[in-house]
């Protein structure tokens, strides 16, 4: 799957949590309007949909979580590998994920990404590529 980035701002909470009244905004200043990314998993968190993008341009380099609501799908073609998994609704909580099999099926990858362990950063780099080889 593909998106083009359409904004660099965006709220800092979940959609649910922007119901609530919690409203402030970010910036994310290593996007690139009109840049198209490649995403590698997404997420159900609290009502809103999140990217996995790796923007390469940013060192160090690592991917990270963002709303959906600053891309359009320019290819909404899933790859053949990606796994999927449904937690149930669960206030603060993935509710569900897409993506390679250790990131669905692993929390303790999961975690490590977003933690940015080296050996977790590692395997996102293997399947990256491996996602990356297919499409090309």
């Amino acid at each position: 799957m593909i998106v083009k980035c359409k904004s660099s701002e965006w709220y800092m909470f979940s959609p649910k949590s922007v119901k609530e009244g919690h409203n402030i905004k970010t910036k994310y200043d290593e996007l690139e309007i009109n840049q198209e990314y490649y995403v590698y998993s997404m997420i159900l968190y609290e009502d809103g949909i999140r990217y996995l993008i790796y923007v390469d341009s940013e060192v160090p380099a690592f991917p990270l979580w963002y709303p959906a609501e600053l891309f359009e799908v320019s290819d909404n073609t899933l790859p053949d590998n990606w796994h999927y998994k449904f937690n149930g609704i669960i206030d603060g909580a993935v509710s569900a994920i897409w993506g390679y099999e250790e990131l669905v099926y692993s929390d303790s990858h999961f975690d490590g990404l977003g933690e940015q362990d080296v050996k977790d950063i590692d395997l996102f780099l293997k399947r990256k590529k491996e996602m990356c080889d297919k499409m090309y």
